[in-house]
């Protein structure tokens, strides 16, 4: 993930990314030193940085993850936002991403674990792949319609 240097100021408040969740099953991140801005949203409804800690991976739990496991585990709602300049705001951010999805036909069900006696699952089975794909379709139509 490249988020290039900045020549201009950028607006308050203006993001590099906004708030989202992963579509697969988890994203494993190594952010680069010295990288800032990326946050996740707390139990409290508050933004949190997650700094960057040497040699030590950022794993975000994905939304097929909280389908498996019945929202025992949930998806992890992160943004990127400009931090201020004196804090390294205009330079380049970078961090190195792998999206793990499982196989296009794997079925993403609730798994017998995460569901208490006598409950019916959250959510339906999914097929992993038409499930990414509905995911992209939504977010373009989506950005077409804004």
């Amino acid at each position: 993930m490249n988020y290039p240097e900045q020549r201009v100021a950028p607006q308050p408040g203006q993001l590099r990314a906004g708030a989202h969740t992963d579509y697969g099953s988890l994203t494993i991140l190594l952010p680069q030193p010295g990288s800032k801005g990326l946050e996740i949203i707390a139990p409290d409804g508050r933004w949190t940085p997650v700094p960057p800690v040497p040699g030590a991976f950022v794993i975000n739990i994905g939304d097929l993850m909280a389908l498996w496991t019945n929202d025992r585990w949930v998806s992890t709602v992160h943004r990127v936002v400009n931090p201020p300049p004196e804090e390294g705001g205009m330079q380049r951010r970078q961090s190195l991403a792998f999206f793990h999805q499982p196989n296009w036909f794997a079925e993403i069900a609730c798994l017998p674990s995460c569901l208490p006696l006598g409950e019916e699952p959250k959510y339906g089975p999914v097929l992993s792949g038409p499930y990414l794909m509905g995911k992209f379709k939504s977010t373009v139509t989506a950005a077409k319609t804004n």
